[in-house]
């Protein structure tokens, strides 16, 4: 009976923080873009699963949308937009595999870059606007130049706008692994493992982000090449590390996501980020204390109840 109570405990803990399938650990928005990138509507019938991938595709077709910036239209394009949909972290490494859509010269704008969780409640339909705006762009692709990757950082309103544009081979045409190494007031970006670029500075992002995956028509990706559509983006994984401990994993095979409480890293946060999340910390203990006395005198009860049993020769 104690070890039936052990495996149910661990199936709740388990169950709690795993997430099954796209439409558990991402959300797919439904809406137009933003001033910045208003020539489509985002559509979840644009985002999918398939042979192990999470699939984006750009589609020259109609459809009418609208978001907390811009007034109902109708467009002629649609694309698709994936956000996590309630993970976020503070530090550690994010890695992901990715085969973008487009090509050299055809207007399209592909991104993998996170944002401060302020925005995460409110993004997928974009009927407000209540948030910070601090940015990471991981991997962009501007101007329709599939051999750079764009870098960067927007902080304070376009204030601090630090990045570097890195050179690889065509990211329409090759798979490529890329990292964000995150630590306090340093960003570490890699490309296939090699460091591409580096920014330290004490306006690097210092609060709990999240991943967003996105394919724009035109604007920063340049003049619209329409005959080179549907364009498709894949990414075969996302990764987050904290330390050793992999804190979210998805491979899109459909199955479920792992995401587990992210770690807590003494030399990642402020004294005063430590004391909070350690005082978090501390309160779950009583839960934990009353758990194991539940099981200890359960445990007990059954062990008197097969020793009168055995006593009475039943």
């Amino acid at each position: 009976m104690k070890t039936l109570l052990i495996i149910a405990l661990l199936r709740f803990s388990a169950s709690a923080w795993a997430e099954t399938s796209l439409g558990d650990a991402w959300v797919a928005f439904n809406r137009a873009g933003a001033p910045n990138s208003n020539l489509q509507c985002f559509t979840s019938n644009n985002v999918s699963l398939s042979d192990g991938n999470l699939v984006i595709v750009t589609r020259p077709e109609t459809s009418t949308c609208s978001s907390f910036d811009l007034p109902s239209a109708t467009y002629n394009y649609t694309s698709g937009y994936v956000s996590m949909r309630r993970f976020n972290f503070l530090y550690g490494t994010v890695e992901f595999r990715a085969k973008f859509g487009g090509g050299t010269n055809t207007g399209s704008w592909p991104c993998v870059w996170m944002e401060d969780a302020s925005c995460q409640a409110s993004d997928p339909t974009g009927t407000d606007d209540n948030c910070n705006g601090q940015e990471i762009d991981i991997a962009e692709i501007l101007n329709s130049k599939f051999d750079q990757v764009n870098q960067q950082i927007h902080v304070d309103g376009y204030t601090h706008s630090d990045g570097c544009t890195a050179h690889t081979s065509d990211t329409s045409q090759n798979f490529h692994t890329y990292q964000l190494v995150w630590s306090l007031g340093s960003l570490v970006f890699k490309i296939d493992g090699a460091t591409t670029c580096k920014i330290t500075k004490r306006y690097v992002p210092n609060a709990p982000m999240y991943l967003k995956v996105g394919e724009g028509v035109g604007s920063y990706g340049g003049p619209i090449k329409h005959e080179s559509l549907p364009w498709t983006t894949l990414v075969d994984y996302v990764k987050v590390t904290q330390g050793h401990n992999v804190v979210f994993f998805d491979d899109f095979d459909g199955k479920a996501t792992q995401q587990f409480p992210p770690a807590v890293s003494a030399s990642s946060f402020t004294p005063r980020q430590s004391r909070r999340t350690l005082g978090a910390a501390a309160l779950l203990w009583p839960i934990w204390i009353l758990v194991f006395g539940l099981v200890s005198v359960l445990a007990i009860i059954a062990a008197k109840f097969r020793g009168r049993k055995r006593s009475r020769g039943e």
